[in-house]
């Protein structure tokens, strides 16, 4: 019988060649990285200055909103010209690093092509039986424009402009899951991880806010809207099965999983594992 691979989630979740990327800048501010091979996209754009070092946007705009207005011109025809897919019709804050001044905002759906930063939060929802802990995992709908198919936490999204990390995941809970708000009030930041891999020819920077939310023993979850397709009931080893030895959940899921297991022991530091799993959980963006 042959060895099954293993998969370093730490290392994968932060594997790129930015050789193949340049800096993109505006107000000033490194903010991501754009793919070589899109720059006779913005060659023929007013609005940015290509040389062989970075991409700037436009100087002259000055202010957030005049970023946001040029952004969002752009962003429109590269939806109707196919360029961009999965259009969300969310705005995000476009901020250099975590916790940053907002230097502008843009369509969820164009922001992979610029490599900026994403923030999301991923609610870990799990119940005990006994001395043992079993935890929630949805699917994926087959339709969805990221990860069709793939394995992630039993609620998550992505946090839009002016929105608290704690509104999204309660959100997002009732919406994929059905947990009501009576529910979800048990439900507290317990962590957080990131990510910075280059996925497709483009760049992912997420930031993922974790929650916790231990739920009733006797609680089903039921998707409310259309993104999820079913979820499962998985043990601690499964999970742990199933984040080392697949690629069955999406990717930065696969760190959110092992968090999960460090914080609630089911790998320790006795765990040869623990060192490098620890390592990569936080050193992306």
């Amino acid at each position: 019988m042959g060895c099954r691979e293993v998969y370093d989630w730490g290392a994968l979740c932060n594997t790129r060649d930015l050789r193949r990327y340049l800096p993109f800048v505006a107000g000033g501010f490194h903010l991501g990285w754009i793919n070589r091979d899109l720059l006779d996209l913005l060659r023929g754009e007013r609005g940015f200055v290509l040389n062989a070092e970075y991409v700037e946007l436009d100087p002259d705009l000055r202010t957030p909103l005049e970023r946001t207005v040029a952004l969002a011109e752009l962003g429109g025809r590269w939806r109707d010209s196919g360029v961009v897919t999965g259009w969300r019709g969310e705005l995000y804050d476009i901020v250099p690093y975590p916790n940053g001044p907002v230097v502008m905002q843009m369509e969820r759906a164009v922001t992979r092509l610029f490599g900026l930063i994403n923030t999301g939060a991923h609610v870990n929802g799990y119940v005990r039986d006994g001395a043992e802990i079993l935890m929630w995992v949805g699917r994926r709908a087959a339709d969805k424009p990221t990860f069709p198919g793939k394995l992630d936490q039993m609620a998550a999204g992505g946090i839009a402009t002016s929105m608290a990390p704690e509104t999204v995941a309660r959100k997002e809970a009732w919406e994929e899951a059905g947990v009501k708000p009576e529910l979800a009030n048990a439900m507290c930041e317990a962590s957080a991880v990131t990510m910075f891999m280059e996925h497709e020819q483009v760049i992912f920077r997420d930031v993922d806010h974790v929650f916790d939310l231990e739920l009733p023993v006797d609680f089903v979850p039921y998707p409310m809207d259309s993104e999820v397709s079913e979820f499962e009931l998985y043990s601690t080893d499964d999970l742990f099965d199933i984040v080392t030895t697949t690629d069955r959940f999406k990717p930065d899921c696969n760190l959110v999983v092992l968090d999960f297991l460090i914080r609630h022991r089911r790998i320790t530091k006795d765990d040869r594992l623990v060192h490098d799993v620890l390592l990569g959980l936080r050193k992306g963006v």
